[in-house]
């Protein structure tokens, strides 16, 4: 099996964590330096929306995909679900920060219907990435019963 996502470290762990201990630290130094309301309250509600932002765009994300030929296994944690090609319904690539992939299937396994990750790093990321295009091009043959 060859690995076809990238790494979500810094989009699931670091990067939220910086940010929430930003704002902690924002939090407490505004309590003790006796500052206004607003800015008490700016900080809570840029962790609300962070975390709206980060359970939709990095928190979505699955761990590692490996490619079987036939079949994708997607990994989060210790939850596996292995997923036939022929079990695709669409591929969908957006160009977002994380770039993702999401692969949605007819039926419903541990980790879902719609199951997203990121492809790996590429410097110039314009384009649809190279596996979604190949993915696409053997679900069609699959389909086509090629």
């Amino acid at each position: 099996m060859t690995k076809i996502s990238g790494s979500v470290v810094y989009f699931k762990y670091i990067f939220p964590g910086v940010w929430f201990g930003f704002l902690l630290f924002f939090l407490v130094t505004s309590f003790m330096a006796g500052a206004p309301p607003l800015f008490q309250i700016a900080p809570i509600g840029m962790a609300v929306f962070g975390v709206f932002l980060f359970r939709k765009l990095a928190w979505s994300l699955v761990d590692e995909v490996y490619d079987g030929g036939d079949y994708l296994v997607f990994r989060r944690g210790r939850v596996e679900q292995r997923v036939p090609l022929d079990d695709v319904m669409n591929i969908d690539s957006q160009l977002d920060s994380p770039p993702k992939v999401t692969i949605h299937v007819r039926s419903q396994g541990p980790l879902g219907r719609e199951l997203s990750f990121s492809p790996p790093f590429r410097l110039f990321s314009l384009a649809t990435p190279p596996i979604v295009t190949d993915l696409i091009e053997r679900v069609d043959r699959i389909r086509r019963g090629a």
